[in-house]
């Protein structure tokens, strides 16, 4: 058995080697706990935890076909979404969800969709929030090169 730490090093068109999209969805229940443990049966690997993700490359999030599913990072994630035209960004799902006027509301811009979940745009007002802006973003490169 494949540690999963080590077998999620291997490149995406590696890892997406088994895929058959030929063949037809399965969905017979059951929660992403439950694909995980199929994949991870279908490819001799053990069950991810953190940050490694159960792709459906398929885009049915139901599906537990094996051969539709694969181990992927969050770049992987946003390449298959990318690739199947269904990535969106924050803004867009949140006008597609409420609507423009509503979505404006919750983002309390008056209407304005042009600056519209813009806020501050991320910028720090003290040096206790630079200093925190910086620790996250080390943290998050560090979580990213820890997956690559």
């Amino acid at each position: 058995m494949l540690l999963i730490t080590e077998y999620i090093k291997k490149d995406r068109n590696e890892r997406r080697l088994h895929l058959d999209l030929s063949e037809p969805c399965c969905e017979r229940g059951g929660n992403s706990t439950v694909h995980k443990g199929v994949l991870a049966q279908y490819l001799t690997t053990t069950i991810p935890f953190g940050r490694i993700l159960l792709c459906h490359a398929c885009n049915n999030g139901s599906c537990s076909n094996p051969k539709h599913l694969y181990w992927g990072t969050d770049k992987d994630n946003l390449q298959d979404a990318i690739e199947l035209g269904t990535h969106k960004n924050p803004w867009q799902r949140l006008v597609d969800k409420y609507g423009l006027e509503e979505a404006c509301r919750i983002n309390g811009k008056n209407g304005n969709p042009s600056k519209a979940g813009k806020g501050n745009l991320g910028k720090p007002k003290t040096e206790e929030h630079k200093r925190k802006i910086s620790e996250s973003i080390k943290k998050k490169k560090a979580d990213v090169a820890e997956l690559v």
